[in-house]
């Protein structure tokens, strides 16, 4: 008899125990819920940034408009990625996300733009951001650039750009990299990384 006492304490405190996690769970859900974007505000928010002029005649420009550009590109990359407020979006978001993406960069780049910026959550299939910083080299503000253009094959493209600042001391640098592949008139960006 003592034997089944001890036990149902046992299984009570095991249960109790499974319901808290239960509500904690639940608790976490409800506040992910509420700060989580969907579909209709993220595309709200697309409307409001244009994106990059992508014609192919862009490569023909001078150093310093295509310069301009990268930054252009640049910026609307960081402002898609950074539109969800909350740092947090459902799956609908996120098809959105890549599919506006995907009208500057090629699928496999559009994918690993999010795979560097969010993190899935497969508790609550929400996507959250890594870090609320700026992700892309180029947004600091470099004093002197000096560009290169190459034509690696058949309506292929790639630029190298690095910049010099001088801070304090020291006189830091940014790298950038980035290819393009012709596709009708249009540009599309296969490859686009920065490093400072």
């Amino acid at each position: 008899m003592r034997k089944i006492g001890i036990a149902l304490v046992a299984m009570t405190v095991l249960l109790g125990g499974c319901t808290q996690k239960q509500d904690e769970r639940n608790t976490t859900q409800m506040k992910t819920m509420q700060k989580t974007v969907g579909k209709d505000r993220l595309l709200q928010t697309f409307g409001q940034i244009t994106p990059p002029p992508m014609g192919k005649d862009i490569m023909n420009q001078s150093d310093a408009q295509v310069i301009a550009w990268i930054k252009q590109v640049d910026d609307w990359t960081h402002q898609v990625l950074s539109s969800p407020v909350t740092g947090e979006m459902d799956a609908y978001a996120m098809r959105e996300m890549r599919t506006h993406l995907m009208q500057v960069y090629t699928t496999d780049m559009a994918e690993r733009l999010i795979a560097y910026f969010y993190r899935e959550d497969p508790t609550t299939g929400t996507y959250q951001a890594n870090s609320t910083k700026a992700m892309l080299g180029l947004r600091s503000e470099w004093g002197q650039y000096e560009l290169s253009k190459s034509h690696p094959g058949k309506d292929q493209y790639k630029i190298t750009l690095s910049g010099k600042t001088k801070q304090d001391y020291s006189e830091p640098t940014m790298h950038h990299e980035s290819s393009y592949q012709i596709q009708g008139d249009k540009l599309i960006i296969t490859d686009f990384k920065t490093t400072s």
